[in-house]
């Protein structure tokens, strides 16, 4: 049986795909059980549809969404509506009467239908996206693949854009048939004056090639994974990774939840032969520039970051932020042995108070060990931390996180992957003038030798 308290709004954002601005987040619906356990819909949806309570869950969802958006005015989410949602007919008006209840304008509101669901009654699919777009709501054709749809019911449907399905996108560099149809789909939609969305682009090769076609956003795990509050910050492309572009002081007031890396040069250029490490990256909820070799970049490709942000600096910005803030507690893994526990003492002197409650240094290749690891895995439970901070070397960080934060409890909110913030003395002076001009001769060769 499925309890309705157990329900709750995950997003994912869509990104401009020239200027990385967000365009929108789409809500992704979750269910938490008693357990704690967090549930996709394909678990779930069964029971709902079994007991006829899509429509209940249509509205639901629609509520909880309107209420974000009274919270945040610059918001716009996009809801997925239920396949039954073509026999509602009272759909609109409840929707109307909670946008009015809410005082929420209706342009920040935005509805995905899909192909499949719009195809089974037509003529009520077009009343119905009419309805909607009277209100001042815009409609997404959903996963379309022009399998249930002609061309010709697409265009009569007056939709504001469409996503294409993901089976048409994920290999835009083969010349195939999904290939050619996806560019099809996608000059329709400038002909018809609609945006063209990808979704599910969980790989930099697909990415690179939307600028080959006139995609106007997309969506996924290579710019950002879904995450329990919505995603207003801005993305950066830089070597085929999208960054956060974002100040060290607009990061420290939103990181409330996520995984942070630190992206350099080094790490980047390592990805495309690195298949574990690529996918550790598209976990990540924030991936910061801590180069200033990428800094400069950015700004001779158009698209300048905001600010190098340094994972020791931030590391050391985020405690001092927290200081009095009794909910979070850090445990630290890294370091020489020792060094993790001389570590937690010079943290909570500076803090005032047992921020740090663990530490562990482990052992040389204590990521081929599964007993260490799982050893390691009991102690951050055991702690009661909610912050992780690892500082063991790339790319033996990011894998490490990849692999075992599953196994995590539910307290760990944030975690940390920052080679120095286990040396909180040294790390300053070793980014001194030598730092700065390595970053400098480097940004040269970058610009001499672009492969």
């Amino acid at each position: 049986m499925i309890n309705p308290r157990g329900f709750e709004l995950w997003y994912q954002p869509v990104y401009d795909v020239s200027s990385g601005h967000v365009v929108q987040n789409e809500v992704l619906l979750r269910w938490r059980d008693t357990q704690g356990s967090l549930h996709r819909p394909k678990t779930f949806m069964p029971v709902v549809s079994n007991a006829e309570a899509e429509p209940w869950l249509d509205r639901y969802v629609t509520s909880q969404a309107i209420a974000q958006l009274k919270a945040y005015p610059h918001l716009k989410l996009s809801i997925n509506l239920s396949k039954r949602i073509v026999e509602d007919r009272s759909i609109a008006e409840d929707i109307y009467n909670l946008l009015t209840q809410q005082n929420v304008q209706p342009h920040q509101l935005h509805f995905e239908i899909s192909e499949a669901s719009l195809a089974q009654n037509f003529q009520d699919s077009v009343a119905l996206v009419h309805d909607l777009k009277a209100l001042g709501c815009s409609v997404i054709l959903d996963n379309f693949a022009n399998q249930h749809l002609t061309f010709l019911q697409w265009e009569k449907l007056g939709v504001d854009a469409v996503k294409l399905d993901a089976s048409l996108i994920r290999d835009l560099k083969q010349d195939s048939l999904q290939t050619r149809l996806a560019r099809a789909i996608i000059d329709t939609s400038v002909s018809l004056e609609q945006s063209a969305i990808a979704k599910s682009v969980d790989a930099y090769a697909t990415s690179r090639h939307l600028h080959n076609f006139s995609v106007g956003s997309a969506q996924g795990y290579h710019f950002k994974p879904p995450s329990n509050r919505p995603w207003l910050t801005s993305k950066v492309e830089v070597l085929g990774v999208p960054i956060d572009n974002m100040t060290q002081a607009d990061l420290l007031n939103d990181l409330k939840s996520g995984v942070v890396f630190t992206a350099n040069l080094d790490r980047l250029t390592h990805l495309n032969q690195d298949q574990e490490l690529r996918a550790a990256y598209n976990i990540a909820d924030y991936k910061i520039c801590d180069s200033q070799i990428l800094y400069f970049a950015s700004r001779l490709l158009g698209s300048p970051i905001q600010e190098q942000i340094s994972g020791a600096d931030l590391f050391a910005a985020f405690y001092t932020h927290h200081q009095n803030n009794p909910d979070i507690t850090v445990f630290l893994l890294g370091g020489a042995p020792g060094v993790a526990a001389q570590t937690q003492q010079t943290i909570n002197t500076r803090v005032g108070r047992d921020m740090v409650v663990g530490a562990y240094s482990p052992s040389a290749s204590f990521d081929g060990n599964s007993q260490e690891c799982t050893d390691i895995i009991e102690h951050i439970n055991r702690s009661g931390a909610t912050v992780l901070a690892i500082g063991v070397g790339s790319p033996i960080q990011e894998r490490w996180i990849y692999r075992h934060r599953e196994r995590l409890a539910d307290s760990i909110k944030i975690i940390f992957a920052i080679d120095a913030i286990l040396d909180l003395d040294t790390s300053r002076q070793q980014r001194g003038p030598l730092a700065s001009l390595f970053g400098a001769k480097q940004l040269l060769r970058l610009i001499s030798q672009p492969k």
